[in-house]
């Protein structure tokens, strides 16, 4: 992607990219944002975000997972293992139930648990 007077042009196709707009995208992994601003090559589909694309993708990012709900739990211990209760309304909201494995990924500030 190399930027000239008039625009942004597709490293690929050397097409001029158009602004458009993605419905959903995750800039951080579980956060979707949605109607996120982008560049796209009219020729090849080829998406690309500027500084200031992304820029905003992590403002809004920061600002979801701020007013996003969550719980405050205390860690215990079961065994040797360090354990947390998921609350009640997070498994509904999630659909997990007693039995079900999931999984626990490092993310950047702790860890993220998916449904396995």
């Amino acid at each position: 992607m190399t930027e000239i007077e008039e625009g942004w042009i597709c490293a690929k196709c050397n097409v001029e990219m158009k602004p458009g707009i993605i419905p959903k995208y995750e800039y951080e992994k579980g956060i979707p944002l949605s109607n996120v601003s982008t560049l796209r090559c009219p020729k090849c589909d080829n998406v690309f975000f500027t500084e200031e694309q992304a820029d905003e993708m992590e403002a809004r990012t920061e600002e979801l997972k701020k007013r996003t709900f969550g719980f405050l739990r205390k860690v215990a211990v079961s065994g040797k293992s360090l354990v947390v209760g998921i609350p009640s309304e997070l498994a509904s909201h999630l659909h997990i139930k007693q039995g079900q494995k999931v999984k626990i990924l490092p993310a950047v500030d702790g860890f993220l648990v998916q449904k396995a």
